[in-house]
């Protein structure tokens, strides 16, 4: 035993190694290049958990009391990690050098931020605790990362562990799902956790993080990814006992370890569930489960369809463009390799359809494993692609199983490849050695591997004006000579977007007595409001000016007149023609009376009509200027006569 152990090849992967070390490292430089591309992370998400911390932000209506369909739960964590943060930074002085080259390190600006603009920081610091948070949450993606292809390595293939990671490493999704703040980021995380824990037959960890990411990220539909490694557990339990004739005893111990799993999953449950009711009693201030709530709203009859239906194609989009052919390949991993095994079983008296003992390729002995970690893929796509309301994140939990599923697809048709030419050439020039056949398997993935990086690329210099824009007004306000009297008076300043609401980045980018202000525009739909210092108990509910409804009724007592703004916030065409429309907030600010208005800023955003397809969607540099369409995001300031 221990002879085989020592002769084990140590994986990769394991966190420490020179590969795990540079993995990270690359990861969280690349953490705050990609943009927030849905406002459900910032109003759901960001904002209460600043509302956690500094007792303001903006209050969307799943939080009101009466609905209570979100779990604060979620939140803590990152809560305490910033509340840590917080601490460390107070200890280095506003000016020093070291929170300069950090703020520069994390928040990798644009080419037109300069260096003079972002010197002045506040005690509060708050954009760079948000670079900062958001580089954690890559750095958890990356430990998830890591533990699954570590396991990979260990238990099936050492070659499929380097696909798998080549892939996850390049692809656009996880450039933009891995640093998000978003329950289906955090549960394509914990999948991670549990699939390197059953890999290695650990099924009782593996179970456990399942129970975490349904019970205690609000997002209860994610058990269905979660239903194999149960039954997986149930069925090892079963046939544990295998050396066993089929007599009393033998059946008796199968079903004491089957009830022994149940039992242990059923306490673990009570204990996370009770932990987080009681969390959620202190923050609604009554026993409530969100879970439960956001089940029934969903359930309900056209309950997220009046947030926007989309067809099938929609996900088949997002799926090319952000895996390209990677994320067929994965899809197709499945069908594939149940194939070979079908005609493997068909066929018993020909090595063409048998992949392989393990020495260039995994072992047809681990195809258990495989198949095992891909088939929540295929449940979790049977469900969410037939229901009308889609939406991008919602892939998130599958990510990692289709670039796994590519890696095996990539596999089989590889080693089939060679056996059929085993048959017409001398087997010695068809067989590689196995660092040979990892390195062809890398040579063949690296075109999609450069137009995956050249999507994520492309998401951050046609997407990222938003972040810089909110950024330079931080600076710009704090700089600004009103910002000590405002302070002392208490007074509100209000920054106002109109139909740019939804790209707003969080409350993160507003300095102290800043709140965001809405005037209104085409959308028609409900907005969030202030959170009162009450947050979700039901005392809100007799002090908050405006009232939630759960239908996405817009209400009208969320907007405000522009003579309340100080700063106004509008994406602008280079060149506004004769029949197309004034931007909502330039007419606002046209009809202001008492107001001159001046363009404080302007970031450049891809306008997408104007730019031709390959443009918009990938980066490429050459003709660029000549290719590729911009809008303005612009930022005005006021002053106002008395």
């Amino acid at each position: 035993m221990a002879s085989s152990t020592a002769k084990k090849t140590v994986s990769s992967y394991h966190i420490g190694s020179t590969l795990s070390i540079l993995y990270i490292a690359i990861r969280i430089s690349t953490a705050n290049l990609a943009p927030i591309t849905d406002c459900d992370e910032v109003f759901n998400y960001w904002e209460p958990l600043h509302f956690i911390l500094y007792g303001s932000g903006m209050q969307t209506w799943e939080y009101a009391p009466q609905y209570a369909l979100r779990t604060y739960v979620y939140l803590l964590p990152m809560a305490g990690l910033a509340k840590c943060l917080q601490f460390i930074l107070k200890f280095l002085p506003t000016s020093s050098l070291i929170r300069q080259q950090l703020f520069n390190l994390l928040l990798l600006q644009s080419s037109t931020t300069t260096t003079q603009e972002i010197l002045p920081l506040d005690n509060d610091d708050k954009p760079l605790l948000f670079a900062m948070l958001r580089s954690s949450l890559i750095l958890t993606s990356c430990y998830s990362e890591l533990s699954f292809l570590s396991s990979i390595h260990d238990t099936i293939s050492p070659t499929l562990a380097h696909w798998t990671a080549f892939c996850s490493f390049t692809t656009a999704g996880n450039f933009h799902a891995s640093p998000a703040l978003l329950p289906s980021s955090t549960v394509m995380i914990l999948w991670r956790l549990s699939a390197a824990n059953q890999l290695r037959g650990w099924d009782g960890y593996a179970i456990l993080w399942g129970l975490v990411a349904v019970l205690s990220v609000g997002w209860p539909f994610c058990a269905v990814l979660f239903v194999s490694t149960g039954l997986w557990a149930l069925w090892k339990a079963a046939s544990v006992s295998s050396s066993l004739e089929r007599n009393d005893d033998g059946i008796g111990m199968r079903c004491r370890l089957m009830v022994h799993v149940l039992i242990r999953t059923a306490l673990h449950a009570i204990v996370i569930q009770a932990i987080v009711m009681m969390i959620d009693y202190h923050y609604y201030g009554k026993i409530v489960s969100p879970i439960w709530n956001i089940f029934v709203y969903n359930a309900t009859a056209g309950g997220d369809e009046l947030y926007g239906v989309e067809p099938l194609s929609y996900y088949v989009k997002n799926l090319l463009l952000n895996f390209n052919f990677v994320g067929l390949l994965g899809i197709l991993s499945l069908p594939i390799l149940l194939g070979r095994k079908l005609l493997a079983s068909s066929f018993p008296h020909t090595t063409l359809f048998r992949l392989g003992d393990g020495h260039y390729s995994s072992s047809g002995a681990s195809d258990g494993l495989k198949i095992l970690m891909l088939v929540p893929m295929y449940i979790w796509m049977a469900i969410v692609f037939p229901r009308p309301h889609k939406e991008e994140r919602f892939l998130f939990p599958i990510y990692p199983m289709l670039c796994f599923g590519a890696s095996i697809a990539l596999e089989e048709v590889m080693m089939m490849s060679m056996q059929v030419l085993s048959l017409i050439l001398p087997k010695s020039k068809v067989a590689p050695s196995p660092n040979k056949c990892m390195l062809l398997g890398l040579v063949l993935l690296s075109p999609f591997a450069v137009i995956s990086i050249s999507r994520s690329f492309a998401l951050h210099h046609n997407y990222s004006a938003p972040l810089d824009l909110y950024q330079h007004f931080y600076n710009h306000h704090i700089m600004s000579k009103d910002m000590t009297s405002e302070r002392e008076n208490e007074e509100v300043t209000y920054i106002c977007t109109a139909g740019e609401w939804y790209r707003f980045p969080s409350s993160f980018f507003l300095p102290a007595n800043t709140q965001l202000g809405f005037l209104k525009s085409s959308f028609s739909g409900q907005l969030p409001q202030p959170f009162t210092e009450f947050g979700s108990k039901k005392e809100s509910l007799e002090i908050q000016e405006g009232a939630f409804n759960d239908v996405n009724k817009e209400e009208m007592d969320r907007y405000i007149g522009i003579h309340q703004c100080s700063y106004v916030i509008e994406l602008v065409p280079s060149d506004i023609s004769d029949g197309e429309e004034t931007p909502e907030c330039l007419q606002y600010m046209k009809s202001d009376p008492s107001g001159d208005w001046t363009q404080v800023a302007s970031y450049k955003y891809l306008d997408a009509i104007s730019t031709d397809a390959l443009h918009r969607i990938l980066y490429i540099p050459f003709r660029r200027t000549s290719k590729v369409r911009h809008k303005g995001y612009n930022l005005y300031s006021v002053s106002r006569s008395k």
